[in-house]
Order: structure tokens, then sequence, then C-alpha cells
């Protein structure tokens, strides 16, 4: 591992003098996981490719040389949120930035500088609020209204906690911050193996936000991928050592430090079986706890009532303490399907379970008390149905909606561990798809 470790670091810096480029006033030049929230997907891949020449009847982007730009985006909606008891969390309007790419350092873009920016003030949030009030603020009006036996386990949560103070004045939640949340060297020196060292995306493999991490989310170090499903069998297989942490600090530029440090090491395989399916499973060690991951994606084009089916599951095998308290090891699933009508409308349809402690990955006592895990920010814990919508009203444009409601808890039936971030939410907004809008008239990235 040392020896993988410093290869990393050397080839990050015979190509870090690319780096200032992407650095000058963080402007919004700008990757984006799939999909980037429950509500619009935007599609990313995680593994840095080379990309398909162009054939020869499709002109390439004048930035074709230096740039490929994954993602320009602006999203606004209305959410809604309300807790297990009846108060709101959210019930305003937010907005949403995304540049999500890489500088290719050669033409083959064999070595490159990759990137994603986005608004949002936290690690599973890229929304910021906009109008008609803020998170922070609605958590403080909540307060008063938490059963006493709640209330005394925040009050002794935030003492605790190292984010206690942050926490408890509510982090502001408004404004056009603009984020590095990702900013990381990668290299391909032979076509199978892939190094990379940076801030880099989470790897779910087929797993979804669900039962994985918020794709907003972040890691700080490095990772090896090989692609040779010829001599490994696998048509993937990844190693990743790393620090997940600073949930309150999305800016790279201000938590470079975290490449000094290690709490998180990952390792997985996917492979693709027939046309129609692929499947992945991988193995994580954060902060000492242990969890496995599975999931198979399957797509069913011969069918009139769905298109595809995602099946994910999750096994935490060991139990963990933070601040003096112990949570047991848990498991959890999620089942969703697609479905495409009219080539513009796409619908989506799931079921989860996710248990009440998810949040032990972050090692925040305050947000195990809360129920606020490191999962998709639209599911969080419990079991839960939701149902999801994309309508494309022009090239470019799409709007969409999402709904969630919780039928249970997942739970020890206690007063405190029965609290879940919120009961029920749904939003609705429009996505304009800034790189196809402004692609329209000559192609640019």
């Amino acid at each position: 591992m040392k020896n993988i470790s410093s290869l990393l670091r050397v080839t990050a810096a015979c190509i870090g003098f690319a780096i200032p480029t992407m650095l000058i006033a963080q402007q919004p030049a700008l990757r984006a996981v799939t999909p980037v929230d429950a509500s619009v997907t935007v599609t990313t891949p995680v593994v840095s490719t080379i990309p398909a020449a162009p054939s020869a009847n499709e002109s390439k982007p004048l930035t074709d040389r230096w740039l490929d730009l994954n993602t320009l985006s602006w999203a606004g909606r209305y959410r809604n949120t309300v807790t297990t008891e009846g108060r709101h969390l959210y019930q305003f309007g937010q907005d949403r930035y995304i540049a999500d790419g890489r500088v290719k350092l050669d033409s083959e873009g064999r070595y490159s500088i990759n990137f994603h920016a986005s608004s949002g003030r936290y690690f599973n949030w890229a929304y910021a609020d906009w109008i008609g009030g803020e998170y922070s603020q609605a958590v403080v009006a909540a307060r008063p209204y938490h059963s006493p036996a709640l209330a005394a386990a925040i009050a002794s949560a935030l003492v605790l906690d190292p984010d206690g103070a942050v926490y408890k004045l509510g982090y502001p939640t408004r404004g056009g911050y603009f984020y590095f949340r990702q900013l990381y060297a990668s290299a391909t020196p032979v076509k199978q193996v892939t190094f990379e060292f940076g801030s880099l995306p989470i790897d779910h493999g087929q797993n979804s936000e669900i039962t994985s991490f918020d794709d907003d989310g972040y890691i700080s170090g490095e990772r090896v991928r090989v692609q040779d499903p010829k001599h490994l069998y696998f048509d993937r297989v990844g190693a990743t050592w790393a620090y997940i942490g600073s949930s309150l600090t999305p800016n790279f530029l201000a938590r470079g430090n975290d490449l000094t440090r290690s709490n998180y090491q990952q390792y997985l395989v996917e492979k693709k079986l027939g046309k129609h399916f692929v499947a992945s499973t991988d193995f994580t060690e954060i902060r000492g706890t242990h969890t496995w991951r599975e999931a198979g994606a399957i797509k069913v084009p011969e069918s009139k009532v769905i298109d595809s089916v995602l099946v994910e599951l999750y096994q935490r095998t060991n139990s963990s303490t933070i601040s003096g308290s112990t949570f047991q090891g848990a498991s959890g699933f999620a089942v969703s399907g697609s479905k495409k009508l009219f080539k513009r409308l796409d619908l989506g349809v799931g079921y989860d379970s996710v248990d009440r402690y998810y949040a032990v990955y972050s090692g925040s006592i305050y947000l195990c008390v809360v129920g606020m895990g490191w999962n998709g920010d639209s599911y969080t814990n419990g079991k839960r149905a939701f149902a999801k919508a994309n309508l494309e009203l022009y090239d470019g444009v799409t709007a969409f909606g999402f709904y969630t409601h919780l039928t249970s808890w997942v739970s020890p039936p206690t007063t405190v561990a029965e609290y879940v971030n919120f009961n029920q939410g749904y939003n609705a907004g429009i996505n304009f798809d800034l790189k196809k809008l402004i692609n329209k008239e000559k192609r640019l990235f």
C-alpha cells in the first residue's frame, strides 16, 4: 500500500503544474456522479475513462483538445419536508449549480485534472436555500417541539460533538457559494490501469446514494482502478485509501489537509453478465465500521411495464462507539424501477429500508441522535416508499418532481430512537442543462 501511495503522489506531482489553471478565483468553469440527487438525474461516470474518438460525421467541440465538460447545469426547486414531530425542516425555494469535467493534459486524455464544483454548504447537499427561509432557521424553530428525551439527547450530543457549536447555531445554508467538492489528478499510463489522487468522488459501484453515500459527497485520498476482464474476470476492480469527513467544509481548497489523514478503505469489483445485467460488491471500512454492499441492475427492454430494476443491499457487520455510545451493526436494502414514456417522461418508484443509525459513518454523535445519515438527503433513514418523475419540456430543459413517505421506523422502540429527520417530503422544480443549451448553435463543449 505504501508503494502504491508513493506512486500516486509522484504521478500527481508530475502533472500538478496544471492545477493553477483550475484554481483561478474558483470560477464556475467546471462532475456529477450519477444521479446528482433524487429529483433530476445528471449522468456522469464515476470512472475516469478515455472517451472514444468522434465519428467522421460528428464534429469535435471547439474545446475538445483541453476540456471534457460532462455537466454544466442550474436547477431551481421548491422543497417541503415534515419531521416525525410534524415540524417543517424545509418549506422554501432552493437552487443548485453544478459544473463537472476534466482538463486534459495530453491529446488522448490519459492524464487529466478532474473537477466537480457545485453550490451547497454540506457534505450531502448541493442545493442552497434561496427563497422563503433557510434550513438552519427551521432546525432551531423545531427544537422546542422535541420530546423531553430527544431534547436531552440532543443537548448531550451537542456537548460531545466536535462540531456541536456549529450545529447548535445552525450553519448558513443560503447564498451563491460555489466550491470544488472534487479536484483530483488522474493518470492512465496503460489502458487497463488508472491512478487518481486528490479530492475524489465516492465510488458506489451499482449501489445508489440510498444505500451508499450521497452523490454530492467527497473523500480525499488515492484510488487505483483496473479494467481488464480478459485476465481478471471482473470488468472493474478498484481500491481506495482516503479520508472521509469535514462534512461542513465542502470546499477542497479549505480541507487540503485531509490528504494527510486516513480513515477510509474500499475494495470493489463489478461484473457485467450478458447484455442486460451488471452487478457490483464492495467492502468498505470507515472509522472501524465494516460494511458490505451489493447491487444488481437489470434492463428489461422487452417489458412493456418497466425498463429497468435496481436491487441494492448493505450490511454493517460490527458495532461502533462514538463519544461513549455504542451503535450495533445493521443492514438495509432498496428496490427501485424506472419506465420511460413518450420519449420525454421518465418515471421511477421504489421502496427502501435504511437503519436508524446510518449516521455512524460520520463519526458524529449529534447526527446519530437526530437521524441524519450521509446517504442521499432525500431518503435518510427509516422504511419509506418514494416516487419521482422527470419530464423533458425542451431539449436541455427538464421539469422534475419527487415524493417520499415514511411507512415505519427501523429502530429500537425508544422515544429518542423513533425520531427520523423527516416523515415525508416532496420537491418540484426545473433543471437547465446549460451545456446542451449552449451547444445548440455551435459545439463549444
